[in-house]
């Protein structure tokens, strides 16, 4: 309960209300860790003046804010997570009430405070908190500050505008919402049908960074790369990402730079697992696939002198490298970030795979149709005054099978997502679960929400 302490009778109603909300604790040291604390952190910050109730009954802010915890759904949350019901009962109580309210008025500025700022959180972060479903967000990304945006919101003259401008404002976000609310006006049936898929792709599209005017994104589930520049995709590329087995990881990196003309160092888990087998078979396995052995100190090492028979997994110390040619598996070119995942985005050649529909097939690296088209694009968008020199050295480089790196001054965002459903213009369009990633989502979401609401007692 929040509610507790005790005022004197002679202070105005307002004093009255101001009295009881500073008597709510503040931990300064460790502020908003609990729902109370978020509460009375609010409070202070407003010293302690009441929000959304005056002596003749609840602001109109009071009933937008209502109205817009009733209208969750439209924006793929749920309203009973911010207990509407109780939060209706209490403004029409103090609206039809008469003489000294101050303890009613004292429980609405509270328990409506605890559910705009739950509302405001999962508009901006999405409800779900589980590392284990969201992908980690770059460390230096901004963080929300629900407290401060109420407030604003409140104090702006356009409340509910700014309120719900703590949502994403990416391309995605907003075109996935506007379909959404177009179904839900002309189609209540199939609105229903849809409403877990939206929300939970919603929900996905909370957890991204915000991104610059121009940036880079991956949708595993479409086997796609857009390259967006604003509201608009300016190119789009088919990619073939990782088979079930080895998954393609979500991220958020910057494309710092890329190569022409790659070696490939092949990892460690492609070599014994895949390689070692057919040396165990012919030792000139290497020779016949354009590979090279080097030894764990990177000398060269001749294949056809290692008793490969007598090779186990876990004495395999070598290297195994591919130099650049027509056959190397990163093709012409191989673009890099940052990231904790052995993966980058590259050509290769084996063009014939970009035609197939389900295109789940690599080890985890993304493999990009077109990708010296991306290198030019990048060049021209990096320096324009360099573009055309550069643009030439890139196709030396690849003709001529010799590496030659390309760094951009400015580094280019990207985002590999995983999005089920998308809105496709006006439409909804669902995109092949190829992971099964939907089910867990799916069971977080239907368990109660970390909302930072009071638990109400009988009679509150």
């Amino acid at each position: 309960m929040l509610l507790s302490g005790s005022v004197a009778a002679t202070e105005s109603p307002d004093a009255q209300v101001t009295t009881l909300l500073r008597q709510q604790p503040l931990d300064t040291l460790h502020p908003a860790t609990t729902e109370a604390a978020q509460v009375a952190l609010f409070y202070w910050r407003n010293r302690y003046a009441p929000v959304w109730t005056r002596a003749d009954g609840p602001v109109p802010e009071a009933w937008e804010g209502l109205r817009l915890l009733q209208s969750a759904s439209q924006f793929g949350l749920e309203p009973t997570d911010y207990q509407v019901a109780h939060l209706r009962g209490l403004l029409d109580s103090l609206a039809q009430t008469l003489g000294h309210v101050v303890p009613l008025r004292v429980r609405t500025e509270q328990h409506l405070t605890a559910a705009m700022l739950g509302f405001a959180r999962h508009l901006h972060d999405g409800r779900i908190t589980s590392l284990d479903l969201r992908p980690a967000k770059p460390v230096d990304a901004p963080a929300f500050d629900a407290i401060t945006h109420l407030l604003q919101a409140v104090r702006s003259g356009q409340f509910a505008a700014k309120l719900l401008s703590a949502q994403p404002d990416s391309r995605s976000y907003v075109r996935l919402r506007w379909a959404w609310q177009r179904l839900l006006r002309t189609d209540s049936v199939a609105a229903q049908r849809m409403a877990l898929a939206v929300a939970l792709n919603l929900e996905r599209l909370r957890w991204e960074p915000p991104t610059d005017s121009l940036y880079l994104v991956v949708n595993i589930p479409a086997f796609s790369l857009q390259v967006v520049r604003g509201a608009r995709v300016v190119a789009t590329h088919r990619v073939i990402v990782g088979k079930a087995s080895m998954p393609t990881p979500e991220l958020f990196s910057a494309v710092t730079y890329f190569q022409a003309a790659p070696e490939w160092r092949v990892p460690q888990s492609i070599a014994i697992d895949e390689m070692l087998p057919g040396l165990q078979r012919n030792s000139g396995y290497l020779d016949r696939h354009g590979y090279q052995l080097y030894s764990a100190t990177g000398q060269r090492a001749n294949a056809y002198r290692v008793n490969w028979k007598q090779i186990r997994p876990e004495t395999f110390t070598y290297q195994i490298r591919q130099l650049p040619s027509a056959r190397n598996a990163l093709g012409h070119v191989v673009f890099r970030f940052i990231s904790p995942y052995a993966i980058y985005l590259h050509d290769t050649p084996a063009k014939a795979a970009f035609r197939a529909t389900n295109r789940a097939l690599s080890h985890g690296c993304i493999r990009v149709e077109e990708p010296l088209a991306l290198a030019c694009f990048l060049l021209q968008r990096d320096d324009t005054s360099r573009a055309v020199r550069r643009t030439q050295e890139l196709a030396a480089s690849v003709i001529q099978g010799r590496t030659k790196g390309f760094s951009l001054q400015a580094p280019v965002p990207l985002l590999v997502r995983y999005l089920t459903c998308e809105a496709d213009g006006s439409q909804l369009r669902q995109l092949p679960d190829v992971y099964n990633r939907d089910q867990a989502l799916a069971q977080a979401w239907q368990a109660p929400a970390k909302t930072n609401l009071p638990t109400l007692a009988a009679g509150q």
